[in-house]
């Protein structure tokens, strides 16, 4: 069984919805063995944009990367995910940030996330689910949450209808 850490984001239509849809989707590929609360982010980078809602979570599944990224792709699209502008608003974003702790580089999919350690809105999610996590690479989550702490992210309720 692998270990993968999925991050989600939207700030157009009904993000809490389509994160929901995400998790049912992705629950349906393994076990998801948490969820981290739900934060109002500030965007980063791209046009004029209203803030985000971010989430990370945890899922221990047998699936490839690959087919996980399919996946993903499949779910921002039933969301409502068009692709017009790097950076720009959008209705899902699904990133895979960790598959175990394996190094992937490739043109379609980075592993780890090649910014995860750049932004608090991951790290601090990361923090909650999994408080001892190592990003290949890069270090202990909590060592480096300190660096982006600058950033506004505020934690603004539990994951709907979860009990950890």
């Amino acid at each position: 069984m692998h270990n993968v850490f999925l991050a989600l984001g939207g700030n157009q239509g009904d993000p809490l919805q389509c994160f929901m849809l995400a998790r049912e989707t992705f629950s349906q590929m393994g076990t998801i063995k948490r969820c981290s609360g739900i934060y109002q982010t500030a965007p980063q980078g791209g046009p004029p944009q209203p803030d985000y809602l971010n989430a990370v979570f945890w899922l221990e599944t047998s699936w490839s990367c690959e087919d996980i990224l399919i996946r993903a792709l499949q779910t921002e699209h039933r969301c409502g995910r068009v692709r017009a502008e790097r950076f720009g608003p959008r209705t899902l974003d699904i990133d895979i940030l960790l598959y175990d702790d394996a190094i992937i580089e490739r043109e379609n999919l980075i592993i780890p996330h090649p910014r995860l350690h750049l932004r608090r809105f991951v790290l601090e999610p990361l923090q909650e689910i999994a408080p001892n996590l190592v990003i290949p690479s890069k270090g202990p989550v909590q060592s480096l949450l300190p660096n982006v702490l600058a950033q506004r992210v505020i934690r603004v309720q539990d994951w709907p209808g979860t009990h950890y």
